[in-house]
């Protein structure tokens, strides 16, 4: 694609991000993870606006002296999440990003911070073949989606109630591995055995495109307050979760002919869940798309590709500087676009 100077803001949750990129290659990236909320067992969506508040322009600063940037007018475009995410923390990002454009005459773009995770496998080194299957699965989403292309994403399924990384990271917390706690239980489980503990299946039919973790959660929480060892329960819910995953996502994947499949969220960063999905798609024959672990969690990179990509289809897009932050997300079709028309 045409070099483009690409500087992308991701501040949806906890994390706060800041990436340069020259079209979809990155120049400079700085990721800064808070660590206030750890005390409180949760994010606390305050504490986390005002991080973000205190953080950004700093981060600003050093990816672009990174990245051999003089000045914001050297940038081309501005990209920021505009949700879904915690509306406070979000509204810092965009409010900065839109600020930016404006003050240097440059296009912004939102961006949906969904899609954004799913083209974090957008780059020209190595081609997505269409159709593909993708599994999105973070901290507050788990979704299917069936990818006809980059322009056409269509959603199969997703949790009734709690999403995968939520799972994980209160079940961490309960067996005292602290928040967030989705790596700890992950390290734990590496030393359990998984048949010393039963835990009950939910929504296990690999046909049926939807999940839900919260029955597993209060499951686990049972066997915990029964005195059942931490790293057998680790391994037990560790196992379960993926096997829920990997099954419904390898269905999918044979029931529509995908010749790709991709995985992207914070839970990619799980070694089991990495481990068992190359197995599966090398049997399967299916080229399989993993973010390193770097940026299976929030991060600034996504955002940037996913505006190269809207870029790329065109060079003359950009969002109103009226666009505001949105909490959730609802539809059958996702666009990397982050600004829904007004209702």
């Amino acid at each position: 694609m045409i070099p483009l100077r690409i500087l992308a803001v991701e501040t949806s949750c906890d994390d706060t991000a800041v990436a340069l990129l020259d079209g979809c290659s990155a120049v400079a990236e700085r990721v800064h993870n808070q660590s206030v909320h750890s005390q409180h067992g949760g994010v606390v969506p305050e504490l986390a606006s005002r991080s973000h508040l205190k953080i950004l322009p700093g981060l600003v600063s050093e990816v672009l002296l990174s990245g051999g940037m003089n000045g914001l007018n050297e940038i081309d475009v501005f990209a920021a999440t505009a949700g879904p995410g915690l509306t406070g923390s979000l509204l810092v990002g965009l409010a900065w990003s839109k600020a930016a454009a404006w003050a240097a005459r440059k296009p912004f773009l939102a961006i949906n911070h969904l899609a954004a995770h799913l083209f974090i496998h957008y780059c020209p080194e190595r081609l997505v073949v269409f159709p593909a299957v993708a599994l999105l699965v973070s901290g507050g989403h788990t979704s299917l989606f069936r990818m006809n292309s980059w322009q056409e994403i269509l959603l199969l399924g997703s949790t009734r109630d709690d999403a995968a990384g939520e799972a994980f990271d209160k079940t961490a917390k309960l067996t005292g591995l602290g928040y967030p706690g989705g790596a700890a239980l992950d390290i734990a489980a590496d030393s359990g055995n998984p048949e010393n503990c039963s835990l009950p299946s939910p929504m296990a039919d690999p046909a049926q495109p939807e999940f839900s973790f919260s029955g597993l959660k209060t499951a686990a929480k049972l066997l915990w307050e029964k005195g059942a060892p931490r790293s057998d329960l680790a391994a037990s819910f560790r196992k379960t979760v993926v096997d829920i995953l990997v099954s419904k996502l390898m269905f999918q994947s044979r029931k529509l002919g995908a010749k790709s499949v991709l995985a992207a969220g914070g839970v990619t960063a799980n070694s089991l869940l990495r481990k068992v999905l190359r197995q599966e798609c090398a049997s399967g024959n299916l080229e399989l798309f993993l973010p390193d672990k770097e940026h299976s969690t929030d991060n600034a990179l996504m955002v940037g590709r996913a505006a190269a990509a809207i870029l790329e289809r065109d060079p003359e897009a950009s969002s109103p500087l009226s666009c505001n932050a949105f909490a959730r997300w609802s539809g059958t079709s996702l666009s990397p676009i982050g600004c829904p028309p007004r209702q």
